[in-house]
């Protein structure tokens, strides 16, 4: 049984006059094959473009380039764009999207954040002229208007600083037209068919999720909480470790621990980001019970050991990862060299799941020795870490017991 779950995006470029990339539009997917979304929850399809086609589509991208996403209006209440960084993030505000006073104070939020605003399909008859005032960029959908119509929508935002941006360009004529029209970015299959995207994920167990949901609606949410929640569950720690290594992000440093990487995001980013990850994995119906059992114990046994004083360094926090993260090759059916090209693991970390002879890799084999029960082996891991037996067996049945009760009690 595979123990991930593969989703689908498709990102196409967006291109300025002089045909240099802007950026790229985020489109969700249902099946790698598909060239258009079939969409049966739009604020599900959004979720899984922001939680996981973000992450895959930046594998390819540079720091500079924006990325356009279609959000619905109960996903813009809820504060979703947070969960992505302004620098790069485009909010696409979509044609069929209501004004209201409450949405337009939250938009010009946003704007305030830093993130830039797009309005979607705009039409002179049906879009309000209030998202118009704060819109960076206006897309208009060529192929819904003639000539005559094009030329007024141009003429009717003359005195607007938006971009224009014209969509669905499919020949060479159009864009020249449109260009001496004074349109600024172009996006079609004149430049580009979007481009379908595969990866994978590892899905949370219903418990882990309940839970971390929970802990995410109390008003006052400290970073021991969210690190916490993090920790419960290998999948979330996996996935936010590659939001970071994103070049969206752009970290020069090695993430070597949750509590690290939790203050490099900030408490609000990562509250958003958690919430559609927990969302999204509710659709899952994958539930690799034990394999998060076996990765939660590991990372608490060695912590357990920090704890005692048993193990002098690295940090409790970075074994605990180094723990959580050692069965990720079994999860997502990928060896763990190719895996390093996604995780900002640090070279020990790295060595550690490759090296059985280097320190963290001391470490792995101690875990391996007691999960299979081979005494012979016990002993000479033990002798090796200068670690008593029984303190590992003590600190084991802990460990168990703790990974029993985050899966199955919840809170």
């Amino acid at each position: 049984m595979k123990n991930y779950e593969s989703y689908f995006v498709a990102k196409q470029p967006i291109l300025d006059r002089n045909l240099a990339t802007y950026g790229y539009e985020l489109l969700f997917r249902s099946a790698l094959e598909d060239d258009r979304a079939i969409i049966d929850d739009p604020d599900m399809a959004t979720i899984s473009v922001v939680t996981s086609g973000f992450i895959k589509s930046q594998e390819e991208l540079t720091q500079n380039k924006r990325v356009f996403i279609n959000f619905t209006e109960k996903l813009l209440l809820d504060g979703a764009p947070r969960a992505l960084p302004p620098a790069v993030t485009v909010i696409e505000i979509l044609e069929t999207t209501q004004f209201s006073e409450r949405l337009f104070d939250k938009l010009l939020q946003y704007k305030q954040e830093g993130y830039l605003l797009a309005v979607d399909d705009y039409s002179l008859k049906a879009t309000p002229y209030a998202f118009l005032d704060i819109a960076d960029i206006v897309k208009i959908d060529i192929l819904n208007h003639d000539k005559v119509e094009i030329t007024d929508i141009v003429e009717s935002l003359k005195n607007r600083k938006a971009l224009k941006l014209a969509e669905k360009v499919d020949d060479g004529a159009t864009f020249r037209s449109l260009q001496s029209l004074g349109f600024d970015l172009f996006q079609g299959y004149f430049f580009a068919r979007p481009e379908n995207l595969e990866g994978r994920k590892i899905g949370s167990s219903h418990a882990v999720r309940i839970r971390v949901l929970a802990v995410l609606q109390q008003d006052q949410l400290e970073t021991g909480q969210i690190v916490e929640a993090i920790t419960s569950d290998p999948g979330i720690a996996y996935r936010l470790l590659r939001l970071l290594n994103s070049a969206a992000f752009g970290f020069s440093m090695k993430i070597e621990s949750i509590q690290h990487a939790v203050v490099l995001l900030g408490n609000v980013r990562i509250r958003h980001w958690l919430q559609m990850i927990i969302l999204s994995d509710i659709a899952s119906k994958q539930h690799p019970q034990e394999l998060l059992h076996l990765a939660l114990s590991r990372g608490k046994i060695l912590e357990e050991l920090s704890l005692e004083g048993l193990i002098a360094k690295p940090s409790g926090d970075k074994l605990f990862l180094f723990g959580l993260l050692s069965l990720l090759d079994i999860m997502l059916d990928m060896p763990f060299p190719e895996i390093f090209h996604d995780l900002p693991l640090s070279a020990d970390f790295q060595a550690g799941y490759l090296v059985p002879d280097s320190v963290m890799g001391r470490y792995l084999q101690l875990l391996y020795a007691f999960e299979k029960n081979i005494i012979s082996e016990i002993i000479d891991s033990c002798r090796i870490l200068d670690i008593e037996p029984r303190a590992v067996m003590e600190a084991s049945i802990r460990a168990h017991a703790w990974a029993e009760a985050v899966l199955h009690v919840g809170l």
